[in-house]
């Protein structure tokens, strides 16, 4: 009963805070790309799923042109996102023309919107309510690796200003210009909120909105083309209406059920926190449908084709600005349609031959170049090391990726086997995909995806290495296979529904009604506790997986630092001890503001030689880094975290307190922030303050 009642009000107390945020970025991912593709003359459901990939095409554009122009994001960004948005939609209008718009269709019917609309329900309603049940307040920081470098890259754009991916977040790597994809930390940076609460809005706007919706709109256009008119109506008019019903009903199921997926859009968002990649993933769909389109629309006109291409180069430019590992994720996904586009040359004959023969070559002699060019960076990604599981670890990857099993940490409730329920539909779908044309390039990509990730969680050996650009993490892979998996699963649940269909009583037909309700909602209320735990794993304070980084203590007291310390005030510590923190939770300026180490031969990694011996050099570093506060937590247990506390890496000396020199100016519990005293005057280590060493006890942890 207390369970519930607390979970209640965390829903309650969060969600009015997150909704202007959700409300924006859902705005920012959908709207301009939906324009876009509609003014493209592509239909509702088509653009739907097409939107965040223009979208991010468009987002990463004008960031780089704010950046240009000298224009600050914040709020600036608005304005580059609109113009550019318009542009783009009247060059797109002009370039379609007149005509019908391209995509399928559901029926008009009002039982098969009821039906479409229930089961997205079902695909918004459970992503939300894990979420806000789990958050212990809105302004409650994500607690992983990745976390803390995004968040920060999100405060820094808001004060720097350049939300360009060409050196937008300089600060962070101790001012050089470097690239970093930032579509992602620009969106959040327009949002309302703090730069935790924004980021917490955005989270929440993917699972419980812009992903169900992407979803349904892919699925709308990939399901359930083909299908002959229904046993038992023998070719009668009304034989539209049950295909239209059945196509209905299998979008709606299997939008419900990936509310009870975890491979996306749940563990990239939560656990492994990584959200410009998942952002990149949530815009595969859209390729996948023009993908579609251009495979199967053969009757358009050359002028119609070609707007299907610049909407293809678009969606998987949006795709890579989102992030860089998606140029490879297009590539998996995209190779059956490459094989089935060379197989269809020798039907084309003539200037079309022609046109297709040279736009493949110049598109290999561009990645040949582009390959040279990049040949050190690429020869870095693909000699990246991660342990190998052997024999047994790609049986239980393949068992993962079947039944939906978490790749990445250990949870409750993630033995229940309900996620088995989705593998039986995909392998049914599967193997209808056999002998299905428009199944069977899906069926080919999740063999693909699925070779891929087993491989990656299999033996080492040279094969291995092509999981490289995931850095060999197989729960960076599994988006892959669940894509194409959904439209398999979508095709078993129609021919499932088309088999109760026939029933020629009453009562078998409503007992299949009950049936295909069962099967779209027990499977994801099954997940919940799954789910929930891997919310909880990043945002729990009682239950991070790999280690607790900030206390609600040290929350306290980043939240009221900007009170306590001048405007200019940069703080030492160590960001495995939270210290990462005081500049997205209190807007605090901090010389480590990431988990990664520093790099050599700068001020960072010199301070971490020198520390904690407050000598003239450690004083010569701290003047250059501005830096005259120290920041420090003495709690080994977090706060009585079942994890402890985070396990400290290269920043392991900030954990070590000077003898002397240090003067206490505020603290919550056992976080405490101290002035740097020792290097005033001439003499560092003067007497200023010689008692630091007795009021704070230093330790060491493993």
């Amino acid at each position: 009963m207390y369970a519930s009642l607390s979970m209640t009000a965390s829903a309650a107390s969060s969600s009015p805070a997150l909704l202007p945020g959700v409300a924006v970025v859902a705005l920012i991912l959908l709207l301009p790309g939906w324009v876009v593709a509609r003014a493209a003359r592509l239909n509702a459901s088509a653009a739907l799923a097409l939107a965040p990939a223009l979208g991010c095409a468009i987002a990463g554009t004008a960031e780089i042109l704010a950046q240009v122009v000298g224009a600050p994001w914040c709020p600036w960004g608005w304005g580059f996102i609109a113009a550019l948005t318009a542009l783009v939609a009247v060059v797109a209008r002009l370039l379609a023309g007149r005509g019908e718009a391209v995509g399928r269709r559901l029926g008009a019917s009002r039982a098969d919107r009821v039906i479409l609309g229930s089961g997205l329900a079902v695909a918004v309603a459970v992503p939300a309510l894990v979420f806000l049940t789990t958050l212990p307040g809105a302004d409650y920081p994500a607690q992983a690796f990745d976390a803390v470098f995004h968040l920060s890259a999100v405060a820094t754009i808001r004060e720097g200003g350049n939300a360009s991916m060409l050196g937008g977040l300089a600060d962070l790597y101790g001012g050089r210009a470097v690239y970093y994809p930032t579509v992602w930390h620009g969106l959040v940076a327009l949002a309302p909120g703090s730069a935790v609460a924004a980021t917490n809005a955005a989270v929440l706007a993917v699972l419980a909105l812009i992903w169900p919706l992407t979803a349904c709109g892919m699925l709308i256009q990939l399901v359930g083309a083909g299908m002959g008119p229904m046993p038992g109506t023998g070719g009668v008019p009304g034989a539209q209406l049950d295909r239209d019903r059945l196509r209905a009903i299998a979008v709606a199921i299997t939008v419900a059920l990936s509310a009870g997926l975890v491979a996306f859009a749940l563990l990239p968002m939560t656990a492994l926190a990584v959200w410009p990649y998942a952002l990149s993933v949530l815009g595969l769909p859209g390729v996948m449908v023009v993908m579609e389109v251009l495979r199967i629309d053969t009757a358009q006109s050359p002028r119609r084709r070609a707007v299907a291409w610049l909407l293809l180069v678009g969606a998987c430019g949006g795709v890579m600005a989102a992030h860089g590992t998606g140029l490879f994720n297009l590539m998996v996904l995209g190779l059956p349609f490459a094989a089935g586009a060379l197989g269809r040359l020798r039907h084309l004959h003539g200037r079309a031959r022609a046109w297709l023969l040279g736009g493949g070559a110049v598109g290999v002699l561009i990645l040949a170049a582009a390959a040279w060019l990049l040949r050190s960076s690429l020869a870095s990604v693909m000699g990246y090391r991660r342990p190998a599981g052997g024999p047994a670890g790609a049986a239980g990857t393949l068992l993962q990726a079947l039944a939906d099993l978490p790749m990445y940490g250990s949870y409750a409730g993630a033995l229940i086997p309900t996620g088995a329920v989705f593998g039986a539909l995909v392998i049914v779908g599967a193997w209808k995909g056999r002998r299905d044309r428009r199944l069977r390039p899906w069926l080919a990509a999740w063999l693909l995806a699925l070779a891929l990730v087993v491989m990656v969680g299999g033996p080492q050996w040279a094969g291995r290495q092509l999981g490289s650009p995931w850095y060999l993490q197989k729960a960076r892979i599994a988006p892959l296979v669940l894509l194409p998996a959904l439209v398999l699963a979508s095709g078993a649940v129609q021919a499932l529904a088309a088999r109760l269909l026939q029933q020629r009583t009453a009562q078998w037909r409503r007992a299949g009604a009950v049936a295909l309700v069962l099967l779209a909602t027990v499977p994801v209320l099954t997940r919940i506790p799954l789910e929930r735990a891997l919310v909880a794993s990043i945002y729990d304070p009682k239950r991070i997986q790999y280690g607790t980084l900030v206390t609600p203590d040290e929350i306290s007291l980043f939240e009221r630092a900007t009170a306590v310390l001048p405007d200019d005030a940069v703080v030492v510590g160590a960001p495995s001890l939270g210290g990462a923190y005081l500049w997205s939770l209190g807007g605090v300026h901090v010389a480590y503001p990431m988990r990664a180490a520093p790099t050599k031969n700068t001020p960072q990694a010199e301070l971490l030689e020198a520390w904690p011996e407050l000598d003239h050099h450690t004083c010569e570093v701290l003047d250059e880094l501005g830096a005259e506060f120290f920041f420090i937590n003495t709690d080994a247990t977090a706060s009585g975290s079942v994890t402890g506390a985070a396990p400290l890496r290269w920043d392991a000396p900030l954990a070590q307190v000077p003898d002397t020199g240090l003067e206490l100016v505020d603290s919550e519990g056992a976080a405490q922030i101290w002035r740097i005293t020792g290097c005033e005057g001439d003499a560092p280590g003067s007497d200023t303050a010689t008692s630091s060493a007795s009021r704070v006890s230093s330790f060491k942890r493993s």
